[in-house]
C-alpha cells in the first residue's frame, strides 16, 4: 500500500473528517474507498443511451466558434 499527502484547506478537512466519521471510517479509509469506487465506475461502459447521445454535433462543425457567434448576435 501507498501513501501520499495531499494539502487541504481547512474547511474542506473538517468537513472530511466529519463526514468520514458519521461513516464510521476515517479520513483516510473514506478517501481510498472513493478512489476504488471512481476506478471501478470509470471500467464501466456508458449506458447505450449516452453512447447512442454521442455524436449528436458533426465533428466537421467547430460547435465553440458557433456558440460564440450565436453569444454575440443576440447581444449586438
Amino acid at each position: 500500500m501507498s501513501t501520499i499527502t495531499i494539502a487541504l484547506a481547512d474547511d474542506d478537512l473538517d468537513f472530511l473528517r466529519s463526514y468520514s466519521s458519521a461513516q464510521g471510517m476515517s479520513a483516510e479509509a473514506f478517501l481510498a474507498q472513493q478512489a476504488h469506487n471512481l476506478r471501478g465506475q470509470l471500467r464501466q461502459p456508458l449506458h447505450p443511451e449516452v453512447t447512442a447521445a454521442t455524436g449528436i454535433i458533426a465533428p466537421e462543425i467547430a460547435a465553440e466558434d458557433e456558440h460564440r457567434e450565436a453569444l454575440a448576435r443576440k447581444h449586438e
